[in-house]
């Protein structure tokens, strides 16, 4: 299928560029590697009084409920955390 629209792609391609960039298409067929299953989700930790307390005081529940997240992430890791 992508052989019969190539030329549209070539030409959509170069125009987003702003130059010919792109002369043709190379596809190569390969086995795909397996995919890794996900690990389990970490337990949920409980959250101290200090930061329950600190947290009781966001009106916004949306946003309590995500720096809620972040602390029971950040409280069940070890070690600086990981930013991906």
């Amino acid at each position: 299928m992508l052989r019969h629209v190539e030329p549209q792609v070539i030409e959509r391609v170069n125009r987003l560029l702003g130059y010919a960039a792109v002369e043709r298409i190379m596809l190569r067929h390969a086995d795909m590697a397996p995919t890794r299953a996900a690990p389990p989700p970490a337990p949920a930790v409980e959250l101290t009084a200090e930061t329950r307390s600190t947290l009781r005081d966001i009106a916004d529940p949306e946003l309590r409920a995500s720096l809620e997240s972040l602390a029971q992430a950040l409280s069940s890791s070890k070690g600086p955390p990981i930013v991906r």
